[in-house]
């Protein structure tokens, strides 16, 4: 999933506006990030039960 985000975040950054990854304050693209991670985690998690 996390490879996922990246490939649509890297189009999303070359084809429209430059959209930099923030940390603070946390903008659209950095939260989905962390939900990404987010949910791998869990899932590897999940899995390992």
């Amino acid at each position: 999933m996390t490879v996922l985000w990246f490939l649509i975040w890297l189009v999303a950054n070359n084809v429209g506006a430059h959209e930099p990854l923030i940390g603070n304050p946390v903008n659209a693209w950095a939260a989905t990030l962390i939900l990404a991670i987010a949910l791998d985690l869990g899932a590897a998690h999940a899995r390992s039960r």
